[in-house]
This record gives structure tokens, sequence and C-alpha cells, in this order.
């Protein structure tokens, strides 16, 4: 199988092909327990819950758009490797 192959198949290359650590589990455990917690006490100041929802919201948008970026910059350097390796650049 060629790798570009995979890729397109989607056996790799998408997320629910990464396996996550469990430094990365710890933390996602964290986040949740924070966010409940903090969620239930915002809940008496309408307000202020609407401000968190809207910050988190905003953060998981930072989150996945960075991902995206580093992403796309790791796999132009690939290639970019790749033709070095291959003597093409």
């Amino acid at each position: 199988m060629s790798a570009i192959r995979d890729m397109y198949e989607m056996r790799k290359g998408n997320y629910d092909s990464i396996l996550q650590s469990e430094e990365y589990q710890k933390s996602l455990d964290e986040v949740i327990k924070c966010d409940d917690e903090m969620r239930k006490a915002l809940k008496k100041n309408p307000k202020l819950l609407a401000l968190y929802q809207k910050a988190t919201s905003a953060l998981d948008t930072l989150c996945v758009v960075g991902a995206d970026d580093h992403y796309i910059e790791g796999f132009k350097f690939g290639v970019l490797m790749g033709l070095d390796i291959a003597g093409m650049r």
C-alpha cells in the first residue's frame, strides 16, 4: 500500500487514527471536570455563563485552526524533505 492511498482511504492521517497520549487524556479529563464545575457555578449568573460559553467556543475554534495550520505546514515541510532526499531540490 502507498501512503497516499492510506490517506485517501482514511486509514492514516486522520484524527481517529491518532492515538492520544496518557498526558493528553489526563489534561482532557481535567478540562472536562473544570468546565463542568464552572458551568454549574455560572448558572446563577446568565451573563457570565454566556461570556464563558463564548470564550470556550472561541478557544475550541482556536485549537482547531491552530492544529490545521500546523498539520498543513508539517505536510509542506515533509514534501520538501522528500524532495531533498530524492535530490530534486
